[in-house]
């Protein structure tokens, strides 16, 4: 929802930031691409400005939840080579396909796919306004401290099961936090 309510015109926040905060709708980051990886200014995506919408193609990939998504942000090169940021709806622009990546090994507690583009009509309302890297890596930015705020609570939850565990666990007649191990 950042990129949205960051950098979207108020028609497209009005119409997807209450169904996205609820759930209604599901949305994903598009960012990362088959041939460019972890380098952003590498992507191939392009959008091409045809008088009163974009037309895009291009693909994305290991995207968290874009097989499940109903809101896309994609980022891509436009005519000029710069990087601009565009929200896709599957369900009112026809050529967005979704597919699942099968047979991960990790992190699989999340869905991820690709995101493949072919001739996407995107009306003008729904580029964002911004341009450059400065659009995905603010969003990249402001994601990373939900990661390190989970990190962070994930480490605490850690220290009290093991806390309570030491002082509940009986070795020897005594709890295990008053032996010199702990």
């Amino acid at each position: 929802m950042y990129p949205i309510n960051e950098y979207a015109n108020q028609s497209v926040k009005d119409r997807l930031i209450p169904k996205l905060a609820t759930a209604e709708l599901i949305g994903c980051f598009g960012l990362t691409e088959p041939d460019a990886g972890s380098n952003p200014d590498g992507m191939r995506t392009k959008a091409v400005d045809k008088g009163d919408h974009f037309v895009i193609n291009g693909s994305k990939t290991w995207i968290t939840n874009s097989p499940l998504a109903d809101v896309f942000v994609i980022w891509c090169k436009d005519e000029a080579g710069d990087i601009r940021g565009f929200v896709l709806e599957k369900d009112s622009m026809p050529g967005i396909t979704a597919p699942k990546i099968e047979g991960k090994h990790s992190l699989r507690a999340s869905t991820t796919g690709m995101i493949m583009m072919d001739d996407v009509k995107v009306p003008k309302e729904n580029m964002l306004n911004v341009k450059g890297l400065k659009g995905p890596f603010s969003c990249l930015n402001q994601a990373r401290f939900g990661i390190a705020w989970g990190t962070m609570g994930a480490a605490e939850f850690c220290f009290h099961a093991a806390r309570d565990y030491t002082m509940e666990r009986k070795q020897f007649g005594k709890p295990l936090a008053q032996m010199q191990l702990i």
